[in-house]
């Protein structure tokens, strides 16, 4: 089903849930699949996925209940639930979804059992433009394009087919968007830049923002214009409050299937690698250059006009300083190999021991 389309919640039975996902199952086929959660939160009619086989002991069969001496009323058993198991996992009293990756699964019966719920007040079956929306007469949209309440398009934009556009979403000239987008409430995308395919930005987003150039005489700080742009390639998501900063001649990238976590800064002229997952209240300095699947953890950050190889790892708080090599780790600041960064630590942490040696050592020599 396509975005933009009305969906509501669903319910499936174990054997059309495992159709659908193209997997085999075992147990109960008609036992009714409501929802997904947890091993800690099973309900009846929940899907669970088990990260080791062992855990599948946590949850107890109608006869291990029997032979317990206490039960409770509101206990659940194996007969009232379904799991998403590997291969290797067989049991005749449990209801099992059988995959060679449980956990992709479990994601894809939570889309299954959780469909878009598209609810934007005064839309109808005939118009899906709000009309509080201020659409320029050059702007282009293609079919089943959805925008919500106080919605506005400026001149020269285009945005394909399918993509959803929430309350105060403002799209500024000579934006082109993709198809299968959606663009949540307050997300802003200014001059020129360019979006691609199922791109999701979160609340507050700003796109193509000017980048911090200044330069200074007598004293007074004056700006650099920035008249470049801002490219998300397809499959990108941007997090909520995050910016994105335009570059100042030409293209700040983020390329495909990177994920941005909420209040993010990018600063121009970076090219971020495909597949980067960066997470909350990091910061990556202009004119970076990252290759492929770079991960940053939370508070952590890149300098300025730095080159970061393949598969590098920036552990929280982290400052990466200087050129890394593929799949280097980098912790402390300045940014270090992780083992190093981790002695330094361990030493640290020792230092009022070591403090206290040196008086005692000290006094010792003042003695003798």
């Amino acid at each position: 089903m396509k975005l933009g389309e009305i969906m509501t919640a669903s319910s499936l039975s174990l054997e059309e849930l495992a159709n659908k996902l193209k997997v085999e199952f075992s147990g109960n086929g008609d036992l009714q699949i409501t929802h997904v959660c947890g091993l800690d939160s099973l309900q009846p009619g929940g899907l669970a996925y088990l990260t080791s086989p062992g855990n599948i002991k946590s949850v107890p069969t109608p006869a291990g209940m029997s032979r317990q001496v206490t039960t409770t009323v509101d206990e659940i058993n194996s007969s009232q639930v379904a799991l998403v198991v590997s291969p290797e996992v067989q049991h005749p009293e449990h209801n099992l979804l059988i995959s060679t990756d449980p956990l992709a699964t479990h994601v894809a019966a939570t889309i299954l059992l959780n469909p878009v719920e598209l609810n934007i007040p005064g839309l109808t079956k005939k118009s899906a433009i709000h009309p509080s929306a201020v659409i320029s007469k050059s702007a282009k949209l293609g079919r089943n394009v959805i925008v919500g309440p106080k919605v506005v398009i400026y001149d020269g934009v285009s945005i394909g087919e399918n993509t959803i556009l929430h309350a105060g979403v403002v799209i500024m000239g000579h934006v082109v968007i993709g198809v299968d987008c959606i663009l949540y409430p307050n997300a802003v995308v200014q001059d020129k830049s360019e979006i691609g395919d199922r791109v999701i930005l979160q609340s507050g987003a700003v796109i193509g923002a000017d980048g911090h150039g200044y330069f200074q005489r007598e004293g007074t700080n004056r700006k650099i214009p920035q008249v470049g742009n801002v490219r998300l390639e397809d499959d990108v998501e941007i997090g909520a409050c995050t910016t994105i900063d335009r570059a100042r001649f030409r293209t700040t990238i983020i390329k495909q299937g990177s994920k941005l976590d909420n209040q993010v800064q990018i600063a121009h002229n970076v090219s971020l690698g495909e597949h980067a997952l960066i997470s909350a209240q990091s910061a990556v300095g202009g004119s970076v250059k990252t290759g492929d699947h770079l991960i940053m953890g939370g508070q952590s950050g890149i300098r300025d006009n730095v080159n970061i190889g393949n598969n590098v790892t920036a552990v929280a708080r982290a400052v990466i300083t200087a050129n890394t090599q593929d799949k280097e780790v980098i912790g402390g600041m300045p940014g270090r190999p992780v083992s190093q960064w981790r002695q330094l630590q361990s030493l640290i942490n020792r230092l009022a021991e070591l403090f206290d040696r040196v008086r005692k050592l000290e006094s010792r020599r003042d003695v003798e």
